[in-house]
């Protein structure tokens, strides 16, 4: 009897573990069919496959090819999900806190992205890749000191990685360490030469620290790498315009509007302006009235019209501009600014200062009657002599006429502060 039993259990043993070992078989080779359809691409047939035994047998691994599917179909919001349910299979897995923080960057979500590509670092301190992301992540949210100490503990450990010097150059310009910047933008160079954009930032720092001679040099071996290049040719202008060098300037503006570079407003501008200081007033002129159409109110187009007419002889044109440059080039607020001013300084009693405000105010705004009554009071009470109220009350009367807020009272004082100057006399 007992025989025949044990007999009997071995044989359910074995019946078990031949089910077993065949599931296995089995989801192995589903898992593998799996990875052959991600590998081919085809990502419609794994996605099917893939949730067809997650119905069966849900697991992190699953998941994660879920997330990685969608990933590659870029449609990240999918992915974001499968990969939270991988984690809660396997919260500590580093690949799956790296490319949940990889989908949420891809949609712009960086605060949450810093958060997951900090529990794989913590998990993973050695991953210098991973630190990068970190800091990368960091740099998307203008948290520059933050990505800059993480920038410089990779540095330590790994200073031959290109991609992961240039952060850390662009993070010390960011947090205002300039000659680090600049020892590292220059090695950024060395090691690759056809780094286009490293060599504006490099050029923009020699401009700061002031060195001419390392900017031309810089810009004339970016254009031997790049020859033709519009952006070198842009730059140069730039340089050059800015440390007023305009003969040097205007022709580089040319190189670049050859080269193809956009004709924009402003460089437009510093192109005419160029062009006026090269003594080429025709050629400033003209591109002055295509900018003149484009905004007829800038000052600066007005100004420097007004000075290629003067120097042309065209004494009418340049004094209709140059005053159009003069209406434009006072912000309307400035004149309240003074009358505030002013105020203030007579509510300190320092009258002199508080007089000087408001006849400022007025020259920039003669429409504000109002400031004339304000001098011809702040006169009257400071001065023994009353004539000089005497005159502003006058002219407030004059200027403001009827639509004056203190024609009565102005009237009352001049005819009081006349009586006053007869019995003195």
């Amino acid at each position: 009897m007992w025989k025949w039993y044990n007999i009997k259990s071995m044989k359910t043993r074995k019946h078990l573990l031949f089910i077993f070992t065949l599931c296995f078989s089995l989801n192995s080779f589903s898992q593998d069919k799996i990875d052959l359809l991600i590998l081919n691409k085809n990502y419609e047939e794994a996605l099917l496959q893939i949730n067809s035994q997650i119905e069966i047998n849900p697991s992190a691994k699953l998941y994660f090819k879920k997330g990685i599917v969608n990933q590659s179909l870029q449609n990240y919001q999918e992915a974001i999900f499968a990969f939270s349910k991988a984690q809660q299979y396997d919260p500590k897995n580093v690949e799956i806190l790296n490319e949940m923080a990889e989908s949420l960057s891809a949609i712009g979500n960086y605060h949450d992205a810093v958060n997951y590509f900090q529990q794989a670092v913590q998990l993973e301190p050695s991953n210098l890749s991973l630190a990068a992301k970190l800091g990368r992540s960091l740099i998307n949210l203008k948290q520059y000191k933050s990505a800059f100490d993480v920038f410089s503990a990779i540095y330590k450990k790994d200073s031959t990685n290109l991609y992961w010097n240039k952060q850390l150059a662009f993070c010390s310009f960011r947090t205002a360490k300039k000659v680090q910047a600049i020892h590292l933008y220059e090695k950024v160079l060395e090691q690759n030469p056809r780094d286009y954009s490293t060599y504006f930032n490099l050029s923009r720092l020699y401009s700061r620290k002031k060195e001419p001679e390392k900017i031309v040099n810089l810009l004339e071996n970016g254009l031997n790498e790049f020859p033709g290049d519009a952006g070198f040719y842009l730059e140069f202008a730039n340089y050059y315009f800015g440390s007023k060098q305009y003969d040097l300037a205007m022709p580089e503006f040319e190189n670049y509007f050859s080269a193809g570079g956009d004709s924009l407003f402003k460089t437009n501008l510093n192109y005419a302006i160029s062009c006026y200081f090269a003594k080429d007033e025709t050629k400033a002129l003209k591109v002055l009235s295509s900018l003149y159409h484009l905004s007829p109110n800038d000052p600066f187009v007005l100004f420097y019209m007004s000075l290629c007419n003067k120097k042309m002889v065209n004494y009418e044109l340049a004094e209709s501009f140059m005053e159009g440059a003069i209406d434009m080039s006072i912000p309307e607020y400035l004149s309240e600014m003074y009358h505030h001013l002013g105020q203030i300084h007579g509510q300190q009693r320092e009258f002199v200062e508080s007089i000087a405000a408001l006849v400022k105010s007025n020259e920039l705004n003669p429409t504000n009657h109002e400031v004339l009554f304000e001098i011809a009071t702040t006169y009257e009470e400071y001065n023994s002599n009353k004539t000089l109220a005497l005159n502003y009350y006058l002219i407030y009367l004059k200027e403001a006429g009827e639509s004056g807020k203190n024609t009565n009272y102005a009237l009352d004082r001049i005819t009081k502060i006349k009586e006053d100057l007869f019995f003195e006399e």
